[in-house]
């Protein structure tokens, strides 16, 4: 009997556990983020920190931020924005 009785308890526990991490894992993982906005990198050309979150132009070079992306983007008008991420 004290093995039906743990054997519930721990079904139990897993039937309530699992509502939590069936969303955030079973779910696809959609992010949409919007292009970066270069006017607020305007007056600090190329003082950009080293924070790695790339950017893909499409002229195809990845920038390792939003900051370096638009320093380049605001002295060359070829650069476009394609994605977040590498290239």
């Amino acid at each position: 009997m004290p093995f039906l009785s743990s054997c519930i308890k721990a079904t139990f526990i897993i039937a309530l556990a699992f509502p939590l991490y069936s969303e955030t894992s079973l779910g696809s993982k959609t992010q949409t983020r919007s292009p970066p906005d270069c006017k607020v990198y305007a007056d600090r050309l190329h003082h950009c920190t080293r924070e790695m979150d790339p950017v893909c132009a499409k002229n195809g070079h990845t920038y390792s931020n939003r900051c370096q992306f638009c320093s380049a983007k605001l002295e060359n008008e070829g650069v476009e924005f394609r994605r977040y991420g590498r290239c």
